[in-house]
């Protein structure tokens, strides 16, 4: 069982979206130059990884080797130094600028202080930003670069980081990186009518799902996924004992790296295949269920990150609904399982 085709109208809309997304890119990142791509997500958020294919294939298509690629806990400067050159060095997207997630603010400053001539690009992401203390340190984050770029995922961060960022950041607004994924395949009957997809970290309000409904949470743990990155971890040992064969062994990590984000999102689609109609707390399946043509019922989070985008780049595919409450949600979920075949 293959799932439906995109409608005319949500096709053209993702197609505008994702034109709107590459010549933002384009503006930012030299064709046929070396870029170095950074904030692998070493965990199994389906969202983190959705982001990460979806620069890995814009990359490929820009001709822009990847000369150098790190999470958050294998990056090394003087490494990364000599193998991007002039190059421009990319900052995967989420939430990276606040305390929130703090090592994606603390990656951010670090390079920000190493490199004063490359250009950085934080790839779209929401400014979130927990109390003025916090505005106040994520203001301090890119110093005084000249060539740093905020990409902003929706009207509301990109206001909020102008008010943050001194003037010598630029923010632009562009939707989220992963609409440039193609539509993605159901490969499954559901074996239910409603999955609820309930966050269970800092962004989340608390699961308050009903009891009847398939409830869970993006994996925390995949062995098999972890074999996958293996030749990635055994290749940054290499990069860091054998210099004449870093230029080799990043090019492994990224491979690594790429077949571990391309797994954790068929899993993704594996997951959301069991239902028939998804709500979710979480921002990015909402985006994935409308690559799916899967209909979905976004919620909102705890800091307003799923309404901004909402309003900005879901509100419009046909496939997507706003609920304020479980119950709200519940309901809107109910309705579309008797009215709209898988």
């Amino acid at each position: 069982m293959t799932g439906t085709a995109l409608s005319p109208k949500d096709a053209a809309q993702k197609s505008q979206q994702a034109r709107a997304i590459r010549e933002c890119l384009d503006r930012y990142i030299p064709e046929c130059q070396p870029v170095a791509l950074l904030q692998f997500p070493l965990d199994f958020n389906v969202g983190n990884h959705m982001m990460w294919v979806a620069a890995m294939d814009y990359l490929k298509q820009r001709n822009a080797p990847i000369a150098y690629t790190a999470h958050g806990h294998n990056l090394d400067l003087q490494q990364m130094i000599r193998a991007v050159g002039d190059g421009t060095i990319l900052f995967s997207g989420g939430v990276t600028v606040s305390r929130l997630w703090p090592r994606h603010a603390e990656v951010k400053r670090i390079v920000a202080e190493a490199c004063p001539n490359n250009r950085l690009v934080s790839l779209p992401s929401t400014m979130l930003f927990a109390d003025d203390e916090d505005r106040r340190e994520a203001s301090t984050i890119f110093g005084n670069h000249r060539n740093a770029v905020l990409l902003a995922r929706d009207p509301v961060s990109a206001e909020s980081a102008r008010n943050v960022f001194p003037g010598n950041v630029h923010v632009e607004t562009v939707h989220d990186s992963a609409l440039l994924l193609p539509p993605q395949p159901r490969h499954a009957a559901p074996d239910h009518d409603v999955i609820w997809l309930a966050r269970d970290d800092m962004e989340g309000v608390g699961s308050l799902a009903p009891s009847d409904v398939e409830v869970f949470d993006w994996t925390h743990d995949d062995p098999a996924a972890m074999r996958i990155l293996f030749p990635g971890r055994f290749f940054s040992r290499v990069r860091k004992l054998a210099p004449t064969l870093r230029s080799i062994a990043n090019r492994q990590i990224a491979g690594s790296y790429d077949r571990f984000a391309r797994y954790v999102l068929a899993s993704g689609n594996r997951r959301l295949d069991t239902g028939k109609v998804l709500v979710t707390d979480r921002m990015h399946p909402h985006i994935l269920c409308a690559l799916r043509s899967q209909h979905s019922v976004l919620l909102p989070d705890r800091f307003g990150k799923n309404r901004a985008v909402y309003e900005y780049t879901g509100r419009n595919y046909s496939t997507v609904h706003w609920a304020d409450t479980h119950e709200e949600a519940l309901e809107i979920a109910r309705t579309v399982v008797r009215s709209t075949p898988v």
